[in-house]
């Protein structure tokens, strides 16, 4: 009795069993998504962080450049936004001086000021230099404008974010995009970066505690991170209507098997 009735059913036993297998297969291991694991049985807690990179100022960067001065006129005269060619309105109504393809910011009274190649308190120092022989006890305050990552792929929102730190993380960078999908490959992340003209594709593992070390745990100005997606996205699972299917499969079955008992 149990076998007709098995081989009866067949069918319906048959179309669960290859459904059951398109869901199982569809999962995605927590060991997938998690970040900073320990590797290869490493169960050391403490890193050594990557050390900070210096950024440069490079041609055409945009450089924020505040006179502070006790004389106040001198004040608003060199800080005026109408003031100085290559100045810029940006962001937050900041006013910016693009460096030009020479290395130079041209700069109010000063003139031409070469700052390539230093960081953001040399750059306030020569700065300072240049602007001493016009006005004497004068500060400046120096910094970058629209510095900014890409981020690309499986994350929650995809697009170009301004940095307004001198530094930042990739995770933190990441934080800003919403984080990875469930889908994205944490163990193969790419970072695109122009360096000497060229473009480098390094490929880093965030799921690696070890990456905190790494040359590329601090990402640079215009670095673009794309994140893989995972083999599972890749063969449409995602999206995959299982619900819908199956509760389709099933209603589908009963009534065949409805109609077959009255012949």
């Amino acid at each position: 009795m149990s076998y007709q009735v098995i081989k009866q059913n067949r069918t319906t036993i048959l179309l669960f069993f290859i459904i059951s297998i398109l869901i199982l297969s569809s999962c995605v291991p927590q060991s997938k998504i998690r970040y900073l694991q320990a590797k290869d049985k490493d169960t050391t807690t403490t890193f050594v962080l990557k050390q900070r990179p210096k950024n440069t100022v490079q041609p055409f960067d945009n450089l924020y450049i505040k006179i502070i001065s006790p004389d106040e006129a001198t004040s608003r005269m060199l800080n005026s936004e109408t003031g100085g060619a290559g100045m810029q309105n940006v962001n937050y109504h900041m006013i910016s001086y693009t460096v030009n393809d020479s290395g130079y910011v041209d700069f109010p009274f000063a003139g031409l000021i070469y700052v390539e190649d230093l960081t953001i308190l040399e750059a306030k120092y020569v700065i300072e230099k240049a602007l001493r022989v016009y006005v004497s006890n004068a500060s400046v305050i120096v910094k970058f404008v629209g510095k900014s990552v890409t981020i690309l792929g499986e994350v929650a929102r995809q697009g170009e974010y301004v940095i307004f730190s001198d530094n930042i993380s990739i995770f933190k960078a990441l934080s800003l995009a919403g984080g990875l999908t469930d889908f994205g490959d944490r163990e193969h992340v790419t970072i695109l970066r122009e360096e000497n003209d060229k473009a480098h594709f390094y490929e880093i593992d965030l799921s690696d505690k070890k990456i905190t070390s790494s040359d590329f745990y601090y990402l640079k100005p215009n670095d673009v991170v794309v994140v893989q997606p995972l083999n599972h996205k890749s063969f449409g699972f995602a999206t995959f209507p299982y619900t819908l299917i199956l509760s389709s499969l099933t209603t589908g079955i009963v009534i065949w098997q409805f109609v077959r008992s009255f012949e």
